[in-house]
């Protein structure tokens, strides 16, 4: 199985303002996440939106291809 590892580069300075964000953000009924669940909360964000992007990509694709393979009736 392949794996993509990605890596986000921040000043240090900001870390506690994004960590801050993304707690803020994942809060549910007021229980706010750790530092580790808010990380893992924006893995799992990343990755829905690659399985959206190819969902999207390949539908597009599908119907373009359809569309495509239709020819107008040849009738007078």
């Amino acid at each position: 199985m392949a794996t993509f590892n990605l890596a986000i580069t921040y000043p240090d300075a900001q870390g506690v303002r994004i960590m801050t964000a993304f707690k803020t953000y994942w809060t549910v009924d007021g229980v706010v996440p750790t530092n580790a669940e808010a990380i893992e909360k924006l893995r799992q964000a990343v990755v829905a939106n690659v399985r959206d992007i190819v969902l999207r990509v390949e539908r597009d694709a599908a119907v373009k291809a359809a569309a495509d393979a239709i020819t107008v009736v040849d009738a007078s």
